[in-house]
């Protein structure tokens, strides 16, 4: 993820994504044109699809802020998506992790390329998932009849299946810069280091499904266990194939029990 985004730098943010916005722009329609042919319009459902496509491995992890990873070895590379964390952010991060997937330069090729801009590449990724994820939250914001603001906040966050923050970002973005809407830039620089306690609680009371904001602990390794079957079936004489679906079998039933401490 990029840096750590507060009230005091959300403006600085803003700028940055004012220097990639058009290249951000073309890769989200290229990214519609190259890898949602079967026209998927559940955003949530297409990049798990996606990155299902590229060997996604779900597990897990006791860590609220370990999201996912690009995992690389060679030309190899492998999403990784932390479960234990509320499915908001899994969305995300599923967004973010197809950024550097298929437009990542420091990870397209197998040596790392240290030219890339680090920090920048990694709001190019964020900004990348937020363009992905929502359409015109600001017109939505101000369709709701809440008067309280974090009710409208937390309303489109259940519409766009987004997280508390990258909400308020977009909302601040299109305040600032399109809108002129001071009053909107005021409240919500007035709330954004103070995301809402019990999320869950606050789902509910608006009559909203609660299960977007916790976690899912789906555990998936990847179709690994099902290649393995397939090379099971076509060398049954060779033994190390045998050997590593054991392995598999196995680490899996570990992480499953780890899951069971986990879960409350």
């Amino acid at each position: 993820m990029s840096e750590l985004i507060t009230s005091k730098n959300l403006e600085q943010v803003i700028e940055k994504n004012k220097l990639i916005k058009d290249d951000i722009l073309r890769l989200t329609n290229d990214f519609t044109v190259r890898f949602n042919k079967l026209g998927v319009t559940g955003q949530d459902k297409l990049s798990f699809s996606v990155l299902k496509e590229n060997h996604l491995i779900q597990i897990p992890i006791d860590d609220e802020y370990w999201g996912g990873a690009i995992i690389t070895k060679g030309s190899i590379k492998i999403p990784v998506i932390n479960t234990a964390q509320p499915r908001v952010y899994q969305y995300f991060v599923a967004w973010h992790e197809i950024y550097h997937l298929f437009y990542d330069l420091s990870l397209r090729d197998e040596t790392h390329n240290i030219a890339v801009d680090m920090d920048l590449n990694e709001r190019r990724a964020d900004y990348f998932a937020a363009k992905m994820i929502f359409g015109n939250v600001y017109d939505y914001y101000y369709s709701l009849d809440d008067e309280d603001f974090i009710d409208r906040v937390i309303k489109c966050m259940d519409v766009y299946k987004a997280p508390y923050k990258a909400v308020l970002i977009e909302l601040f973005e299109e305040a600032v810069t399109k809108y002129n809407d001071l009053d909107l830039k005021e409240k919500i620089l007035e709330h954004f280091d103070n995301k809402p306690e019990n999320l869950v609680q606050k789902f509910i009371d608006l009559e909203l499904d609660a299960e977007l904001v916790k976690p899912s602990y789906v555990v998936s390794l990847g179709r690994l266990e099902k290649k393995i079957q397939s090379v099971m079936k076509e060398n049954p004489d060779v033994s190390h194939h045998k050997d590593n679906y054991q392995f598999l079998l196995t680490l899996k039933n570990k992480i499953k029990k780890g899951v069971e401490g986990l879960v409350k």
